[in-house]
């Protein structure tokens, strides 16, 4: 079987390893600085060879690369109600690997295209109407995003019954209009694998080279995937397993970084009890948030504003310093608080929760949202977490409050970490080779027992 570098092109740094799918090994890994502004197959080449110090000899097959460089893939949704179809076509822009900047419900006015407008988007996601539901919002929204000056490929994901209407549109002014079946085809109903496949379509076919990506192609063979949509296909392969090899079973995996807080769900149990009512969109089995308001460096000032327990006058300092110098050298100790901070309100936002109702007849329980209750493994990604020798500490953040039961979080869980920053590039072997991919991301995850 053949060997492989595998990239993983961030913002800041670029991160690779050499894997031997013969001997199910990672026979070398490095990292070094991104080099975006200039030549990003610079950086590449000087991880490169950092990777083939002493390993002169072996011969590499296959160059895959995944990436966020360059701000990553930023999408705009746009749905009609805010907790179905909008919520709907958020979902299928995060399990695509894609940040949403912005995002709208119900019909469109002004102040809402100039935001557009600035936003420097990469595609933007129009949905809206159960098929043959609505069709009006939907119009509207479409005949409002004509008036544009910018122009970015458009994927129509709403009422099928407008389709044909919405694509002439938008093509008729100079927009690329792709067609996928609705992402909420019916009340409560998420359909998002089309669209997933469309995105990721539009980000291999206009967006890399958009991007400057296509100056790698002297380098690697295929830019496979954004990053985010790497490293959900990993977990997915070690949440759910093969034929031949068990996965870990249901789990949560938390990535934070200096802007961004991600949070992945596996879990099979959505729902608490049939009992109960359920209010809203019902949400996958694998699910991906991306909080744009938590992390521990350009959005410091945020968290810290969201945490008011810990303030005083050192840690005021520390967060006015960061402002001003987002590369400030780690206070470790007001990091580690920071990024306890991003798990708690990050995993507190992407789980469900269990509401009730007082009613003539009596109280009623409902649930809205993804019950995990169950889940046991947590899975720490990213450098606050992996590098910071209290990642056991920030990760029990992510459990249920004694005195906040009602928030569906994980109960009790075993701590790993991707000690070596391999779960993104693991990632993009993960459909070719999976149960090889498999076996490795096991051997790779470090269990933490300390706090």
């Amino acid at each position: 079987m053949p060997n492989f570098y595998l990239f993983d092109v961030g913002s800041t740094y670029t991160k690779g390893c050499i894997v031997d799918t013969d001997k199910e090994e990672v026979l070398a890994q490095a990292s070094d600085f991104t080099t975006s502004s200039t030549d990003i197959s610079i950086g590449i080449e000087k991880v490169k060879h950092k990777m083939m110090q002493g390993l002169e000899s072996i011969h590499i097959d296959k160059t895959y690369v995944c990436s966020s460089a360059k701000g990553g893939l930023k999408m705009i949704a746009i749905g009609l109600v805010p907790d179905l179809t909008l919520k709907a076509a958020r979902l299928a822009c995060y399990s695509a690997g894609a940040k949403v900047i912005q995002s709208y419900s119900f019909e469109l006015n002004q102040k809402e295209l100039d935001e557009i407008e600035s936003s420097q988007c990469d595609i933007l996601l129009l949905s809206g109407g159960t098929d043959g539901g609505n069709t009006s919002s939907v119009r509207h929204n479409a005949n409002q995003l004509i008036k544009l000056r910018s122009r970015f490929p458009i994927i129509f994901a709403g009422n099928k019954s407008c389709q044909d209407e919405i694509r002439n549109i938008l093509e008729s002014n100079g927009f690329e209009c792709i067609l996928c079946s609705n992402v909420m085809p019916s009340y409560g109903v998420l359909e998002v694998d089309e669209c997933k496949a469309k995105i990721r379509e539009l980000f291999l076919k206009s967006i890399v080279k958009a991007k400057g990506l296509s100056k790698l192609s002297a380098v690697v063979d295929e830019i496979v995937l954004p990053t985010p949509s790497s490293v959900f296909e990993a977990l997915k392969l070690l949440s759910k397993g093969t034929y031949n090899e068990s996965g870990l079973g249901d789990l949560m995996a938390i990535d934070i970084g200096g802007a961004t807080t991600d949070v992945y769900s596996m879990n099979e149990k959505l729902v608490i009890n049939k009992e109960f009512g359920y209010k809203g969109l019902q949400e996958p089995i694998e699910k991906r948030s991306v909080e744009g308001d938590l992390g521990l460096r350009f959005s410091a000032s945020h968290v810290y504003e969201l945490k008011e327990e810990i303030h005083n006058p050192i840690f005021d300092q520390y967060i006015q310093d960061i402002k001003h110098n987002p590369h400030l050298t780690s206070n470790l100790d007001l990091d580690t608080q920071l990024a306890s901070a991003c798990v708690e309100i990050a995993t507190e936002r992407h789980v469900g929760r269990l509401e009730t109702s007082y009613t003539p007849m009596g109280i009623n329980y409902y649930q809205t949202g993804k019950d995990c209750r169950e889940v046991k493994q947590c899975i720490g990604i990213g450098g606050p977490i992996i590098y910071n020798p209290n990642a056991k500490r920030i990760l029990e953040n992510c459990l249920m409050k004694s005195n906040h039961k009602e928030v569906l979080l994980p109960i009790q869980c075993e701590y790993y970490i991707d000690k070596d920053y391999c779960i993104s590039c693991l990632g993009l072997l993960a459909k070719q080779y999976p149960d090889v991919v498999l076996r490795i991301l096991k051997k790779k995850l470090e269990k933490i027992d300390h706090v």
